[in-house]
């Protein structure tokens, strides 16, 4: 049945529509009803679609706890051995920049205990100076600070005696407070038959294989010892020498590689030496574990306890020409 039939018999007062508006209504009627339609199926899309990610967010969620909650596999801690350590101070040494200046000098307390020895077992003290200057000087000089009982016995026996005056000690001797300690023509000597200049032994190699090399170009069977032991000796020499921190620190590693000797840590701190150690039969060099300084040498009994040490108290390049204490004879000369 056609509509407009319908609305003309009810309302016969109206007049009958046209065909365009006919036309006109049922674009609007069925266009409505179209839209309508795609609105309806669009929401039941968007539903469906936002059901379906909040599936799959809940499933990861889900995931995620339960990974969360299985125990994660035990990581094993990397050993860092005492070599380990000594090369991450070689290496800070190595790139540790050197002061400027004319004048290279090394102050070492040395500390001596005596074994045996009436009345008292005592500790003597002496500061040991060694200088090098631009043309050839060198300037060295041993002058002695004080000798005290070091035990607990020892300074009560001492006390009950008075407190007598030990020497050797500053005071002691006034015509000669401190004397030259060394052959200062050979302070540069590292091992038998290996004598370099001072421009030399700033050239030499910064890395081991290197510095190994050669040190060995000037081993010679006929005038020194075992080929190892030699090398050893002229390493253990550089770590205190006015050689560049490079070579030095290659120095240590050398060292550390070489027969008989052994990289340890937890140096117990006699003589306020507490690092690294490189240990040989009868002492061992201690290194600052934080900068790979050089801190001294320390002689070792046979059951390992320290008994005189070398204590590096200053060492470095700087335009402060050293003089020597007063009276103090033969303590410079030129290379």
């Amino acid at each position: 049945m056609n509509e407009f039939h319908v609305i003309d018999s009810v309302m016969p007062d109206v007049p009958p529509s046209s065909p365009e508006s006919r036309l006109a209504a049922r674009e609007r009627v069925f266009g409505r009803s179209a839209t309508a339609t795609v609105a309806v199926r669009s929401r039941r899309g968007r539903r469906a679609w936002t059901g379906m990610a909040l599936t799959a967010a809940a499933v990861v969620i889900t995931v995620g706890a339960v990974v969360a909650l299985l125990p994660r596999p035990a990581v094993e801690p990397v050993a860092v051995t005492p070599m380990r350590k000594l090369e991450a101070a070689a290496a800070r040494l190595a790139a540790t920049p050197e002061a400027k200046g004319r004048y290279w000098r090394r102050d070492i307390e040395d500390v001596t205990r005596t074994k045996n020895g009436p009345p008292y077992r005592v500790e003597e003290r002496a500061m040991e100076v060694l200088a090098l200057g631009p043309d050839r000087e060198v300037y060295g000089w041993r002058e002695p600070i004080s000798s005290k009982p070091y035990t607990a016995e020892g300074l009560k026996a001492w006390r009950r005696d008075g407190s007598p005056r030990l020497c050797p000690a500053r005071g002691c001797d006034k015509n000669m407070p401190a004397y030259s300690s060394a052959d200062l023509d050979s302070v540069l000597e590292l091992a038998d038959g290996l004598k370099p200049t001072l421009t030399e032994l700033r050239s030499l190699p910064e890395e081991p294989a290197a510095l190994r090399a050669r040190l060995l170009e000037h081993h010679d069977a006929r005038v020194a010892g075992e080929r190892e032991a030699w090398l050893a000796g002229a390493a253990s020499r550089l770590v205190d020498s006015p050689a560049t921190p490079g070579t030095r620190a290659a120095a240590y590693l050398l060292l550390a590689r070489a027969p008989g000797i052994e990289v340890v840590d937890g140096v117990p701190g006699t003589f306020g030496l507490d690092g690294l150690a490189l240990r040989f039969e009868g002492g061992q060099l201690v290194i600052d574990r934080r900068t790979g300084q050089f801190l001294g040498r320390q002689g070792l009994t046979p059951e390992g306890a320290a008994w005189r040490a070398g204590i590096v108290r200053k060492v470095g390049w700087s335009d402060v020409r050293p003089v020597p204490p007063a009276k103090c004879v033969r303590c410079t000369a030129r290379l």
